[in-house]
């Protein structure tokens, strides 16, 4: 997975909408950071995705602040 991309869809299950905002929790960017996939996109509806660059996540760690953002 080395140098991958990951693409990311949340639906919610009560509505079926998309979840707008969505982003990986602090377990899950760790876990992206150690399988070595270098972005992330998230879909925020049917048209427009968020994209996460891997490596902002490495050099602003919130565990170094002390913050858990779970």
């Amino acid at each position: 997975m080395i140098g991958s991309s990951l693409y990311l869809v949340g639906i919610k299950k009560d509505s079926n909408e998309y979840e707008e905002g969505a982003s990986p929790c602090q377990m899950c960017r760790k876990l992206i950071i150690n399988a070595g996939i270098n972005t992330v996109y998230a879909r925020i509806n049917k048209t427009e995705y968020a994209e996460f660059d891997v490596e902002d996540w490495i050099n602003q760690d919130d565990l170094l602040d002390g913050k858990m953002t779970y």
